[in-house]
């Protein structure tokens, strides 16, 4: 990249007309060497722009300010998603706030445990341990899934979540992959981790053994429901007739380790059913981001300067969010329960015995 070029002075030629000529106008005169010379002709020069900062008469030194350097010194260039255009991303300045949320199904509550703040064009992807720490420290709660995207999709992470008896469910980062259908092919596998038997059909999950670390996939003989254009194209490339693995309850049988595949392969099978229904939770963080910054208005263009103060504002940001959403859920959890208590009123009434026509009310009372 080329090197920026700085403006140090810009200044003009100025008829003197008998004003006295300030200090910084003489200084700048002389810094030149053309003081003798402007005096003659009866000229200054006049300082329209100026980055200097100080002037070391002595030595002829002098110090200036960068323009294009923040006045912020902490913060730095990151990328985020474009809002108008998802699929592009747009570099910003500032700082990163990390906010991990909790989700509990039976209270159906989202609640924020713990938030770290970095620079913008930090690594993201290692706050999820300093976060689960902070969780762990401070609370002690066990989460029994972890949900993140693509940037924390790497090896420590996934061992962090696993020592602690968690779940991972971090969106896979294929980083250089070939994912076209020859370069899965060759391999054995697919974009998820699951194999291809020999005819070349996908198999399909069959359970996850924790003791061996594995999941377990087999092909339950899928050439049986094909129709006749995709059995006559399966037979150009295996002898689909003459399969050993017809013989097996479940056809083809193949496993993949863990081990072998920490990041790809997980306990919950990526692509199935259950992986995506989970997965859909990681809404809930989003739901938090948007309520700091379009429903509270915190962080949208936060006037900071320095960590510290980003650090604090974070905090208290937090802090309120985590009082929005409980006042949320006692404002909520109370109206559901007076509407229980009316409708269980209105239903005792209606069990109660008719009361009798006024006309024979009346009747009565004459008697």
């Amino acid at each position: 990249m080329k090197k920026p070029k700085i403006e140090l002075f810009a200044f003009k030629l100025a008829f003197n007309d008998g004003e006295t000529t300030s200090l910084q106008e003489e200084n700048t005169a002389i810094l030149f060497g053309v003081h003798e010379q402007l005096q003659e002709q009866n000229l200054k020069l006049q300082t329209i722009r100026s980055n200097t900062c100080q002037v070391d008469s002595l030595t002829g030194d002098f110090t200036f300010s960068c323009p294009k350097l923040p006045k912020d010194t902490d913060a730095r260039i990151g990328v985020r998603k474009d809002p108008q255009n998802p699929q592009k991303k747009q570099k910003i300045f500032g700082y990163n706030a990390i906010l991990t949320t909790s989700v509990e199904l039976e209270l159906n509550i989202e609640l924020p445990v713990a938030v770290t703040n970095i620079p913008g064009n930090a690594e993201e992807g290692k706050q999820l341990i300093v976060n689960k720490e902070q969780v762990q420290k401070v609370q002690g709660i066990k989460a029994e899934v972890d949900l993140a995207d693509a940037k924390y999709d790497t090896k420590e992470n996934y061992e962090y979540i696993r020592a602690t008896g968690s779940i991972p469910i971090i969106d896979y980062n294929p980083r250089n992959e070939k994912l076209n259908k020859q370069a899965l092919l060759d391999r054995g596998f697919d974009q998820n981790g699951w194999p291809f038997a020999p005819c070349g059909l996908l198999t399909r999950p069959n359970g996850f053994d924790p003791d061996r670390q594995r999941l377990a996939f087999c092909c339950f003989k899928q050439c049986l429901n094909l129709n006749n254009a995709a059995i006559k194209g399966l037979k150009e490339n295996y002898n689909v007739d003459g399969c050993p693995y017809f013989k097996n309850k479940t056809g083809y049988n193949a496993h993949m380790s863990m081990e072998e595949h920490p990041r790809l392969v997980n306990e919950i099978p990526r692509g199935s059913k259950r992986y995506q229904d989970i997965k859909k939770l990681r809404s809930a963080a989003e739901r938090s981001n948007a309520t700091l910054k379009e429903d509270l208005g915190i962080l949208v263009n936060p006037r900071v300067m320095a960590i510290e103060r980003a650090n604090i504002l974070v905090q208290l940001s937090t802090i309120v969010l985590l009082l929005v959403k409980a006042l949320r859920f006692i404002v909520q959890t109370t109206l559901e329960y007076r509407g229980k208590q009316k409708s269980k009123s209105e239903q005792q009434n209606k069990t109660k015995s008719p009361k009798p026509p006024e006309s024979f009310r009346n009747m009565v009372q004459l008697e």
